[in-house]
């Protein structure tokens, strides 16, 4: 769902780069992927990767110090990876109750992807936390790919004479493997169980390798981040989490002063003051013009929550005014429309407040 709100939007935006147009961010609640079963209400958090023995352990090191990447940078990032999961599900939607307990769990084999956690041992842990479920880290493995291009940067000195001087481009690509699973208390069983891969791009540049190297961050940094990415990705799976949405709306229209006096008050926030001025011009003989106030009407009413409202004036447009980027619009709204109910059916069970 988050992906079709992305494609929609960036295929509305272009549409509308033919006319002058402004934007809005909407905040909305996209639905998780996997949804999770009524009694599951509270969740610990916990990180399965600790190695059992000294043998992986030493394994470990050996793998930090060759790669380059560091001694216990995956230890660390996979702390960081179950913070940010507990975080996320905290503070991306009501759906879940979250301890503050992160359980730290022996259970790192060189085995990538450990057999689950035994139900009996399960519903142990969860008696003691207090907890309807956990969601745990069993599997995190980081890789670092190094590159560099060489290159040459012009600059002219103070007779305006051109040099060139070599430069190095260098990209770190610093990926992680993860794998989570999910726990209910009831049974002990495996709710859902999910195997991600996340990276981000870092550069740097330099006159010499050394230098451009200097640019990027420490790989153990580098590999937070995206420790960060994998986490927040795994709580948007199975809880729903908000998201942004950028809707564009038209800023002018010829003969109509009114469009643009109204799109400074939306820019304002003033989104009652616009669409009191785009109703005037949607009275407007000219049908271009009354279908650019009807298409922002119906982003007024969006930005308001009013769904049902954006889709009658969304069709107003499109069908009254024959304008093209509202019959794109519409299928928007009705994909949020649909959207907004999977949401509302995943949140009736919500955990009680004591």
């Amino acid at each position: 769902m988050n992906k079709l709100y992305t494609t929609a939007s960036t295929l509305l935006a272009a549409l509308l780069l033919s006319a002058c147009a402004s934007s809005v961010h909407i905040r909305a609640l996209a639905p998780a992927a996997v949804p999770m079963p009524a009694n599951l209400q509270s969740v610990a958090t916990a990180n399965r990767i600790i190695p059992e023995s000294r043998r992986d352990k030493f394994f470990d090191a050996l793998e930090g110090a060759f790669t380059g990447e560091g001694i216990g940078v995956d230890r660390a990032g996979a702390d960081e990876c179950v913070n940010v999961v507990g975080q996320a599900l905290a503070n991306n939607s009501y759906r879940f109750k979250v301890t503050q307990a992160q359980l730290q769990l022996l259970g790192r084999s060189r085995e990538f992807f450990l057999p689950p956690l035994a139900p009996r041992y399960v519903q142990d842990l969860c008696r003691r936390t207090q907890v309807d479920g956990l969601v745990v880290l069993e599997a995190f493995d980081s890789d670092m790919l190094l590159t560099h291009t060489n290159g040459f940067r012009t600059y002219k000195d103070k007779e305006g004479k051109e040099h060139q001087v070599p430069t190095v481009h260098v990209e770190m690509v610093m990926k992680i493997v993860s794998g989570f699973r999910t726990y209910g208390a009831a049974q002990g069983f495996v709710l859902d169980q999910a195997r991600q891969e996340d990276q981000l791009v870092f550069r740097g540049d330099g006159d010499t390798y050394q230098y451009a190297l200097r640019q990027l961050p420490p790989p153990e940094e580098c590999i937070r981040r995206v420790a960060q990415r994998a986490g927040d990705g795994y709580a948007r799976r199975i809880a729903p989490s908000y998201i942004d949405l950028n809707r564009d709306y038209y800023t002018q229209a010829k003969k109509d002063v009114r469009m643009k006096e109204a799109a400074q008050r939306a820019e304002a926030g003033d989104w009652a003051g616009a669409a009191t001025l785009w109703q005037q011009s949607a009275r407007h003989l000219n049908p271009k013009i009354a279908g650019r106030a009807f298409y922002n009407l119906a982003v007024a009413s969006e930005v308001r929550g009013d769904l049902p409202g954006a889709v009658d004036w969304a069709k107003k447009a499109a069908f009254t005014c024959n304008n093209a980027q509202a019959r794109q619009y519409l299928r928007v709204l009705n994909d949020r429309i649909q959207a907004q109910a999977v949401v509302q059916e995943q949140l009736k069970s919500v955990p009680t407040v004591n």
